[in-house]
C-alpha cells in the first residue's frame, strides 16, 4: 500500500528579508549567551547595546553574518 503526496499548489514561503533578520537575530543570541551580562536579566537592550560596543564581539557577529552572506545594511530592525 503507497501514500500519495498530492501537489495542492504553491507552497508558503519566507521571505529572504525575513530569512536573513532571523539569521541575524539567532547570532546575536548567540554572542550574548557566550558574553554573559550583568543587565542580561533585567534590561537586555542596554546589555546588547553594551556588548555590541565591544569590538571583539562585533567582529564576531560580522564574521557569522558574513559567513551566511547577509551584510549589516541587509537587516533592517522591523518587527518580523
Amino acid at each position: 500500500m503507497g501514500i500519495e503526496l498530492a501537489d495542492y499548489g504553491p507552497k508558503p514561503t519566507i521571505p529572504d528579508a525575513v530569512l536573513q533578520r532571523r539569521a541575524a537575530v539567532r547570532i546575536a543570541d548567540q554572542i550574548g549567551a557566550e558574553h554573559p551580562h550583568p543587565l542580561d536579566e533585567y534590561m537586555p537592550r542596554i546589555a546588547g547595546a553594551v556588548l555590541a560596543k565591544d569590538p571583539v564581539i562585533a567582529a564576531g557577529v560580522l564574521e557569522l553574518l558574513a559567513a551566511l552572506g547577509i551584510r549589516p545594511d541587509q537587516i533592517s530592525r522591523g518587527n518580523q
